[in-house]
């Protein structure tokens, strides 16, 4: 006999269908979350890129390659604008 388990997927955007900021804005905030949890270095590329490769969204390596400057450069921004906030 043949059990089939019912699964819910939830809809997610493909990657193809979002904007270039968007895949930006979503790199930076798991760079963010990774330096706050688990003290990224983010000036070692290879630890930055192995981060975002693991994310739930599973960003294929060209993404990675294309972007993470940019999503560096926005999660530096989003840090600093949370010391300010702090201060």
């Amino acid at each position: 006999m043949n059990k089939h388990v019912a699964m819910v997927i939830p809809f997610r955007k493909p990657l193809e269908a979002l904007r270039r900021d968007e895949i930006v804005d979503i790199m930076a905030k798991h760079l963010v979350a990774a330096i706050l949890t688990d003290d990224l270095d983010t000036s070692s590329d290879m630890d930055v890129i192995q981060t975002l490769l693991d994310t739930p969204e599973r960003f294929q390596s060209r993404v990675v390659l294309n972007h993470m400057d940019d999503a560096k450069a926005e999660a530096l921004q989003i840090l600093i604008a949370r010391e300010v906030g702090e201060a």
